[in-house]
């Protein structure tokens, strides 16, 4: 119908170029070349040829559309029912029985085994410093020395009265077995050389506090002081910390209160040491639920000869509560969309999606606890481009074995 339109077009076209042509020549041989009959024939012209481009092209595409889309039906149609479709190629591996840890995760905090802070035991004014920051100190280390003169005054007028007191009650003891002494002469005699062995220690003891000494072996922390400044038994002189062992601290929520017990194992990672793991056994459980936060306080010992770890470090914590036996499947076998989460199982050539129920994760593997038989095929590789019911070959790969060990 277009074609006959196109060409009926054209002939009409042709036929009123014609007879304005004849009419131009007319015209023109009446009034010359500048006549306006031959500009109306350029017009009509250009208008025709116009029309048959338009006509011709419009036929071409009818033509091609008609065979783009029997081309377009006939591909279809092999692949929808005039062919069989491509099964694709997949590799399998059947889940593997491990033993899984069940673990809690917390955020611990290192504490030192033993930690103190240093003051002196008495007021004075200090005479030597005998320590540097950063020090490590052996128990009974001498630390700061106070001006000690009263004190060893002191004590020698105490051990002078000792020594008096102490031969005039031997003299009584002797007399009283003579019976040349009075019972009462001797017992003031032995109260006082009581009173001056007494006065002996104290005077001893006041001596001993001017030096302070490590009470144990650790590490010093800032040291604060310097000889002639004067203090007291609130002046801090420096911290100790004795970090051959450290401790660390975390809160574990109260539905773990039952699975929690001393002798526990428990691991530490952290980013200041991003490629070491440290292991210790749970020395404490609190006896107690915190009635704000519904949690309880668990603290494990940590061996740390190398002094890697330090108070106050912030630390990522896993406590072992147990273990267990259970199906476990490669991580990257795993397809988790939103909600779901599912695996291709192959069984006689189809791919069938088949949801799962996971469980803890560990060392790339996670626990299927739900959804999955001990003997079925998964498919490891291949199934981003399968859908629900499609046709498989199954083939192997030493890359789908590794991903699994």
């Amino acid at each position: 119908m277009l074609l006959c339109t196109v060409l009926q077009l054209a002939a009409d076209a042709r036929r009123n170029i014609s007879g304005r042509r004849g009419s131009g020549w007319a015209t023109r041989n009446r009034t010359g070349d500048g006549d306006p009959g031959k500009v109306r024939m350029k017009k009509v012209l250009t208008i025709g040829l116009a029309i048959g481009v338009i006509g011709i092209g419009a036929v071409a595409g009818l033509f091609g559309g008609e065979r783009l889309v029997e081309a377009l039906a006939g591909q279809s149609g092999e692949e929808s029912g005039g062919g069989e479709a491509t099964a694709a190629a997949v590799t399998t591996r059947t889940p593997e029985e491990r033993e899984i840890l069940d673990t809690f995760g917390a955020v611990g905090t290192i504490l030192p085994a033993r930690s103190v802070s240093l003051a002196p035991m008495s007021d004075g004014r200090v005479t030597e410093v005998a320590i540097e920051s950063g020090e490590a100190v052996a128990a009974g280390d001498v630390l700061l020395r106070l001006d000690d003169r009263a004190e060893r005054a002191a004590l020698d007028d105490a051990r002078a009265t000792l020594t008096e007191t102490r031969a005039a009650f031997e003299r009584y003891e002797t007399l009283l077995e003579g019976d040349t002494a009075s019972e009462a002469r001797f017992e003031q005699a032995r109260g006082t050389y009581q009173r001056a062995r007494a006065a002996v220690e104290v005077a001893e003891a006041n001596l001993a506090d001017r030096t302070l000494k490590a009470p144990f072996g650790g590490i010093l922390g800032v040291v604060g002081l310097d000889p002639g400044a004067q203090v007291d038994s609130a002046t801090v002189l420096t911290t100790l910390d004795d970090l051959s062992i450290v401790e660390v601290e975390f809160s574990v929520p109260e539905r773990y209160f039952a699975a929690a017990e001393v002798g526990q194992t428990v691991t530490l990672d952290g980013a200041i040491h991003a490629d070491r793991t440290f292991e210790g056994k749970v020395t404490l459980v609190a006896p107690r639920v915190d009635a704000n936060s519904r949690s309880f306080v668990v603290r494990a010992t940590i061996p740390n000869d190398d002094r890697s770890l330090a108070g106050g470090m912030f630390m990522n914590v896993a406590l072992v509560l147990g273990s267990r036996t259970a199906l476990t499947l490669p991580d990257d076998a795993i397809i988790s969309e939103g909600s779901a989460t599912y695996v291709y199982v192959v069984a006689d050539g189809t791919a069938r999606r088949t949801d799962i129920v996971l469980g803890q994760t560990q060392e790339g593997r996670t626990a299927v606890t739900d959804g999955l038989a001990a003997d079925a095929e998964v498919v490891v590789t291949g199934y981003d481009r399968l859908s629900d019911g499609d046709a498989v070959t199954v083939g192997t790969s030493d890359t789908a074995g590794e991903a699994l060990n």
